[in-house]
C-alpha cells in the first residue's frame, strides 16, 4: 500500500527542514539581539510541567485544550507547554528567579495546544516574546509596545498594525449590568470577535434590552476603532464611572507616548481589544501585519497572575508568533531579507513540513 509521508505525520505539528530551519534560528538571533540591545534575558522554561502546579495561572478552556500524560514516576498529570507566559509567572512567583525587579525576560519556545482537525490552526505554535515583571505605570505599559515595534522594523517589515485598547472599560460597564458569570465570560468572547448580534442575543436571553443605557455602551465598544477621538467616544459612554475613566486616561498616555516614539503610522485604538484569556487585567494590544489574515502576535498587562503562584508582582509582555514571521519574510524578495545568509533560505513552504497559513491562537 502506498502511504504519503505526510499522512504519517500528526496534524498541526509543523517539520523544519534544513532551510527553514536555518531561517527559523536566523530569525530567533536577529530578535534576541533586539532584546539583547534592551536588557532583556533569556529563560527556557520546561517543556513540561505538573498540572497542579501551573494550573493556577491557566484558564479553563487552555486547561481543556492541552496536551496531557501521566507521570510514571509519580502517577501525577503532566501537561505539555501550553502557555509560556503562565510558566514564567510561576517560576518568577514561586522565586525561581530574583535578583531584583524590574525583571526582564525573554523566551522562544513552542506551545502545544489541541486544535480539531477542522479548525485550520496549529497544535504546535513557535512563540518567540518577552515579559517586564515588576514595572508600573504606563512606560511599563508602553515599553513592550515599543519594542514589539523595533522587532518588527529590525526584520524590515513595511506594514505593520499595532490596535491597542483596555479592558478596563468594558469590564467596568459589565459590573454595572447584572449579568451571570457564564453570561459574562461570553459577552466579553463576543466583543473579541466584534460579533454584536451574539451581543445583542445574549443581553436579551439576560433580560435586558437594547435600549437600556449600559446595554447601549456595551454594544458600542467593539464599533469604536480609529485615532485619538475614539477616546473621546469611549469617555461619553462611561462619563461618570471612576474605574472606567481611569482607564481611558491610562490608554490615553500610552496612546501620546507611542506616538511621541514616532510610531503613530502603524497603532491604532481598539477599544473592543477585549482579551480572552483570564489573566489579562488592562491595556492589550495586537499586532497585524500585510498579508497574513490575523494576528502576528500580541500582549498586555496581567498584574494578577504571578500572584496566583505566591508573589504579587505587576507584569506584562508580548509574543510574537515565529510561523507569521517566516511568512512575511517568505514572501519577499531574498535581496530584501534581513536575515538573509541561511542556507536555502526557508523561502518554499514546501520546506516547513505540516505547517498550516494563517495566524496562530494568542499568548
Amino acid at each position: 500500500m502506498n502511504i504519503s509521508p505526510r499522512s504519517q505525520m500528526p496534524k498541526g505539528v509543523p517539520t523544519f527542514l534544513p532551510g527553514a530551519a536555518a531561517e527559523k534560528r536566523a530569525l530567533e538571533a536577529t530578535l534576541f539581539s533586539v532584546f539583547a540591545e534592551r536588557g532583556y534575558r533569556e529563560v527556557i522554561p520546561p517543556t513540561f510541567e505538573y498540572l497542579d502546579v501551573l494550573a493556577p495561572g491557566l484558564d479553563a478552556e487552555l486547561i481543556e485544550k492541552s496536551y496531557k500524560v501521566v507521570d510514571r514516576a509519580t502517577g501525577r498529570i503532566l501537561v505539555l507547554r501550553p502557555d509560556a507566559t503562565s510558566q514564567i509567572a510561576r517560576m518568577v512567583g514561586m522565586g525561581m528567579l530574583d535578583s531584583g525587579f524590574p525583571l526582564r525576560l525573554h523566551y522562544s519556545v513552542n506551545v502545544f495546544r489541541y486544535e480539531p482537525e477542522h479548525a485550520g490552526r496549529d497544535r504546535e505554535i513557535f512563540q518567540i516574546g518577552v515579559e517586564l515583571i515588576g514595572a508600573r505605570g504606563p512606560a511599563a505599559d508602553t515599553e513592550p509596545i515599543i519594542l514589539a515595534a523595533a522587532c518588527l522594523r529590525r526584520l524590515a517589515v513595511p506594514r505593520f498594525t499595532i490596535a491597542v485598547g483596555h479592558g478596563g472599560l468594558f469590564q467596568g460597564l459589565l459590573r454595572r449590568v447584572r449579568l451571570s458569570e457564564s453570561t459574562r465570560r461570553n459577552l466579553k468572547e463576543a466583543a473579541g470577535r466584534k460579533d454584536i448580534g451574539k451581543m445583542e442575543a445574549l443581553l436579551s436571553s439576560a433580560g435586558i434590552r437594547g435600549a437600556n443605557a449600559k446595554a447601549k455602551a456595551l454594544l458600542a465598544i467593539p464599533t469604536l476603532v480609529g485615532g485619538e477621538e475614539v477616546l473621546e467616544m469611549a469617555g461619553r459612554l462611561a462619563p461618570r464611572w471612576e474605574d472606567c475613566r481611569r482607564s481611558l486616561s491610562q490608554l490615553r498616555d500610552v496612546w501620546q507616548r507611542v506616538t511621541a516614539a514616532g510610531l503613530s503610522e502603524h497603532l491604532l485604538l481598539d477599544m473592543g481589544e477585549v482579551r480572552r484569556m483570564e489573566y489579562y487585567t488592562g491595556l492589550v494590544f495586537d499586532i497585524y501585519a500585510e498579508g497574513i489574515g490575523g494576528e502576528i502576535g500580541g500582549g498586555g498587562r496581567y498584574d494578577h497572575l504571578i500572584g496566583r503562584f505566591g508573589r504579587e508582582l505587576t507584569a506584562t509582555g508580548f509574543a510574537l508568533d515565529l510561523d507569521c514571521l517566516l511568512q512575511l519574510i517568505a514572501a519577499r524578495p531574498p535581496a530584501a531579507s534581513p536575515i538573509g545568509g541561511a542556507p536555502g533560505n526557508g523561502r518554499n513552504r514546501d520546506l516547513r513540513v505540516g505547517s498550516r497559513a494563517g495566524a496562530r491562537g494568542r499568548r
